[in-house]
């Protein structure tokens, strides 16, 4: 008995050594944010566990460096087994895998990686044979090395056993990718067979799935060959399926070939008809379009439809101009629900560009329809009157939005410009009510942490105190809610506000308890959470494709999205990969219908929604610059979502979203000749740099500096010229550009945010 129990204790010892990684927790830091460059730098020199070794694995494999990344899986396979002098010959390196070791938790990966390494050396037959090696349960892992087995089995010809694999994922796996991706790779199989009709089934399967994806795309492709080499009648749903395929993978001309042999079938069908209108309107001389909606002028529904399917691809098109009177044709008619959606559209690009009798599209809007977009209709009214300083027709628009739509989307404007107004005019009680429904109803709004700031301005602390406490003694709790939030601004403590949480009965603050509760303990309820749990091992190392791969086998059900966005949050924050804790977290608030509302939520959550990541590069750069560090962390909030290889549409780049000319200035100015914009600490180093620039130059001003990080500086020298400037408030609201508008409220309010919730335990320069 005493010697089992020493073994047993052995076990654990050994288990518990070899499962963390030599270089501790920085190892998911260089995973999620390093160059395989820098992983390679400071991997190799050092002691190395499998851990290590499946890092410069993945590595040595992004650099093309096939043998190096052979040698690093396979020594990533066992706890404790290493051959650093392994011959990287198939054979060698399979019977190493076969050995008889404790396996370490990426086993399964390696194997997967070093087939796919084989098979790009044609090793075929060795790369089905590590596929093998690979434990069969439900993971995309396992998934994915079916996938490469049967690819392995067809490259050697043995096309009966690929089909079989093929033939297993599809009864495996039910989720609509794998699915099409099994029938894309059947089909394949089957066209190289020259069994074009079997081929041809499949490829219709994928089509039947979804049109519009990529696999689609394939299969149509793989359609149009075999109908021209060998072809087959297709029956009317098969020639309506590939049409819209080939219209999805924009293919018009031939889309509109084969609607064409489908009229003689059914000359009058609406669906062909339809599809054939967004074609033609491609690829169609002029006319053709008006010419067969034309032939619908008896039926004012179905005529509406094909006039708004036109609209719809002109304004895709960003052909506009074009699409507009055929909205407008379309609001003449009356026909709903078109009518509804164009009146919708015309009024927005009227508004947005002040074309002449925009108003009357906008009034006409909110009198027939009773939808959120009317409320948004009254607050563009109202801004348009701001905008002329007609404060007596604007207070018409927004009493009667907040009125008829109080939980709008566009309510937090309406009430914070309703409270500027009402304040102006003298009527106080008005305006703190407005306040109180603001911080209420729109307690994510930038425009309210803007105003929260403003009024605490307008109170003392014990005034505060006072009222907060008559009002919680009375069981008020808007009223205590919203000294609560004042107070919270005014003290700038997270714990006196944490335990003022204990006063207020609001069911709100007991769900955000318990979804936080359920984060910190990785508690989920569907049948996923074993798979979830699964993902940690590559959290641990930074693989960030590894939980791309998994995370797309949860099916999108309310109960397994949940637990999705629970398990990345517990994972993201354990590992430090802000950008995804953050992501997830307001994904779960969506889901769990929460607002992120840092007022009643407990400590722990606020520091999932406001992390500080990069903490040692924050900290240098914002002392060598002498900036707040809470500005940089507002700023990389605002731009990347922490997300360091982010790359938007313009080209911005990097945690601070800096334009490569913009850098390359700011680069020489340091004397920096070599940077990677990718790379965290480079972009706060050069972001500093550029923030400072600007806060000297409008003079410390935060709105004139946050704009022109946002929109350049000459632009905001230009509207400080044009605007007045002795209302900040006025000078936001009317910054020509609607991004660089919302740019600096919401800048503003995680810098506020940053500021309350990281007060305690931050010095700002």
């Amino acid at each position: 008995m005493k010697t089992r129990t020493a073994f047993i204790a052995a076990l654990a010892l050994l288990f518990s050594c070899n499962n963390a990684p030599i270089s501790g927790k920085d190892l998911s830091t260089l995973g999620f944010y390093s160059s395989p460059e820098t992983i390679m730098a400071a991997l190799e020199a050092g002691p190395k566990g499998y851990h290590e070794h499946f890092m410069l694995g993945l590595a040595y494999k992004k650099e093309k460096k096939y043998k190096e990344s052979i040698l690093h899986f396979a020594n990533s396979c066992f706890k404790t087994h290493r051959n650093l002098k392994l011959r990287l010959f198939p054979q060698p390196v399979y019977h190493f895998l076969k050995g008889f070791h404790l396996k370490s938790d990426y086993y399964d990966d390696a194997a997967y990686e070093i087939a796919g390494l084989f098979s790009l050396y044609n090793e075929h037959s060795y790369a089905a044979k590590f596929i093998g090696l690979i434990s069969s349960r439900h993971s995309a892992l396992y998934r994915d090395g079916q996938f490469l087995k049967s690819k392995s089995l067809a490259a050697i010809g043995n096309d009966a056993d690929a089909l079989s694999v093929l033939e297993k994922i599809r009864a495996d796996f039910k989720d609509q990718d794998s699915q099409m991706m099994a029938y894309l790779r059947i089909g394949s199989l089957l066209e190289k067979k020259s069994d074009y009709s079997g081929a041809l089934d499949n490829f219709f399967k994928v089509l039947a799935a979804d049109a519009r994806g990529w696999q689609a795309t394939t299969a149509s492709r793989h359609v149009a060959q075999i109908m021209e080499k060998n072809p087959r009648k297709l029956n009317f749903e098969e020639n309506l399926l590939f049409a819209k395929a080939l219209y999805y993978a924009e293919q018009y001309n031939k889309c509109i070939s084969v609607l064409h042999t489908l009229k003689p079938e059914k000359p009058v069908n609406h669906e062909i008809d339809r599809l054939l209108v967004m074609a033609l309107t491609h690829d169609a001389p002029d006319g053709a379009v008006e010419l067969l909606i034309s032939q619908y002028s008896g039926d004012a529904v179905l005529h509406a439809d094909l006039l708004k399917a036109h609209a719809d691809e002109l304004w895709a098109m960003n052909r506009k101009n074009m699409a507009l009177p055929v909205y407008q044709q379309i609001i003449k008619t009356g026909s709903e629900p078109q009518a509804h959606v164009s009146l919708k559209r015309v009024a927005l690009f009227m508004e947005e560009r002040k074309l002449p009798g925009y108003e009357q599209y906008l009034l006409d809007y909110k009198s027939k329809y009773t939808d959120d977009y009317a409320g948004h209709f009254l607050w563009l009214l109202a801004r348009n009157t701001i905008r002329v300083h007609n404060t007596d027709r604007a207070l018409q628009y927004l009493e009667e939005s907040v009125s008829t739509y109080p939980a709008g989307s566009h309510s937090d404007e309406c009430r914070f410009w309703l409270h500027k107004i009402y304040s102006k005019g003298g009527n106080r009680q008005a305006a703190e009510k407005t306040a109180r429904d603001m911080i209420i109803i729109n307690p994510d709004s930038p425009y309210t942490w803007l105003l929260i700031k403003q009024l605490s301005e307008r109170y003392s602390m014990p005034d505060l105190a006072n009222e907060y406490r008559k009002a919680a003694d009375e069981k008020n709790n808007d009223a205590a809610v919203f000294y609560h939030a004042l107070l919270f601004i005014k003290e700038k403590s997270i714990r006196k506000r944490t335990a003022r949480l204990a006063d207020l009965y609001l069911p709100d603050v007991g769900r955000y308890r318990d979804l936080e509760n359920r984060i910190r303990r990785m508690k989920t309820s569907s049948r996923y959470g074993g798979v979830l749990k699964n993902v940690e091992k590559y959290f641990i190392v930074g693989h960030t494709a590894g939980i791309n791969r998994e995370m797309k086998l949860v099916p999108k059900t309310e109960e397994s999205l949940k637990d999705k966005y629970i398990a990345l949050t517990h994972y993201s924050k354990k590992y430090n990969y802000a950008f995804l804790e953050v992501f997830s977290c307001l994904k779960l608030l969506k889901l769990s219908g929460l607002k992120e509302n840092i007022i009643l939520m407990p400590e722990e959550f606020t520091t999932i929604l406001f992390p500080k990541p990069f903490g040692d590069c924050v900290t240098r750069y914002g002392a060598d610059y002498s900036l707040d560090e809470n500005i940089l962390y507002a700023l990389m909030k605002a731009e990347s979502l922490f997300k360091h290889n982010a790359i938007s549409s313009a080209g911005a780049t990097g945690l601070m979203q800096l334009m490569p000319g913009t850098a390359k200035g700011i680069a020489r100015a340091v004397r920096l000749n070599q940077y990677d914009l990718t790379d965290p600490c480079t972009s706060i180093r050069l972001g500093a740099h550029y923030i400072a620039g600007l806060i000297r130059e409008f003079k410390g001003n935060f709105q004139y500096m946050v704009a022109a990080y946002n929109a350049g500086a000459g632009n905001v020298t230009k509207w400080k010229e044009r605007l007045p400037n002795d209302d900040m408030d006025y000078f936001t609201e009317f910054t020509p550009f609607i991004e660089t508008r919302y740019y600096i409220l919401r800048t503003g309010k995680f810098f506020t945010q940053y500021d309350l919730i990281h007060h305690e335990t931050h010095d700002p320069q």
